[in-house]
């Protein structure tokens, strides 16, 4: 697998145009002829944010499969392996942008963080929008005297714009995306009885779900009006309510059983959602 530290050599494995900077960089597809239609894995040191439209016949990137008339942007994060196959040349416009900016300009985005697969389909309107914004941002980046302020200014924008579509999504396609809540509903009642005695996280939930964790904090979030953690944490002292009405274990005993490493952990959390102790509890 190869791995791009240099803009650079990955526009020039690609087919575009050398870079003008190392840390941005704004590509508008339609602009080059001999894009590279294949790719074996590889990876890069930046985020690419891809929007790409008029998609016709199958393009595949990594496990994931778009074959469809609608404009659709996702996301790559620095080091995570993507490929690609398409069966022609695409459309629209990709930004690569170094986390050190990102870092810089005190930029950051759950969605960053989401997977290919989790992409963003786009109606009508929201593309025609995202295309004005990026001819904004290539306009500015296409100067010799470009501002990064200002197109920094135009990535914020974008990125402010990118979820408010989100949002949007996740209300269109509410069926698909209740099945996901009424899922982690279903893994998180079953998650003690079937012997687990680790606290449960939202790592395991998103990977039982096969949805990066960002994706799947903000759907739970959007759906249900609560984090996933706080639905976690419910469940947790749910569960510590039926054990305690017991009496054949100890309290110490029952906060090793839901996962806590020492018992104070389990009494605090108790406490802070309840208003008393375990033992307080009990009695």
């Amino acid at each position: 697998m190869t791995h791009f530290k240099s803009l650079r050599e990955f526009n020039r494995y690609v087919g575009y145009m050398a870079p003008k900077k190392d840390l941005i960089d704004v590509v508008k597809y339609d602009e080059f002829q001999n894009l590279r239609l294949k790719s074996e894995p590889i990876s890069t040191d930046w985020y690419m944010m891809a929007f790409k439209r008029n998609v016709t016949g199958l393009h595949c990137f990594g496990s994931t499969e778009f074959d469809r008339d609608a404009a659709f942007l996702y996301f790559v994060k620095p080091n995570q392996v993507f490929e690609w196959n398409a069966l022609e040349p695409w459309k629209g416009y990709h930004m690569l942008i170094s986390p050190v900016l990102l870092q810089e300009y005190n930029i950051d985005f759950s969605f960053f963080q989401y997977e290919i697969g989790e992409a963003l389909f786009l109606t009508e309107d929201e593309q025609q929008q995202l295309e004005t914004l990026y001819e904004q941002i290539l306009t500015e980046y296409k100067k010799d005297t470009y501002e990064m302020d200002l197109l920094i200014a135009y990535s914020n924008l974008i990125f402010t714009y990118i979820g408010k579509c989100y949002k949007r999504q996740f209300e269109t396609r509410q069926p698909l995306y209740n099945k996901v809540v009424v899922d982690f509903k279903k893994e998180l009642n079953s998650y003690y009885a079937e012997g687990n005695t680790q606290l449960p996280s939202v790592n395991y939930f998103a990977e039982k779900l096969n949805l990066s964790v960002n994706y799947f904090g903000d759907l739970i979030k959007h759906h249900t009006g609560k984090t996933a953690s706080e639905l976690i944490q419910e469940k947790i002292i749910a569960e510590a309510k039926h054990q305690l009405q017991g009496f054949d274990k100890s309290i110490a005993e029952i906060g090793y059983n839901l996962g806590f490493e020492y018992p104070t952990y389990f009494s605090r959390l108790f406490k802070k959602h309840t208003g008393v102790t375990p033992s307080q509890y009990r009695k």
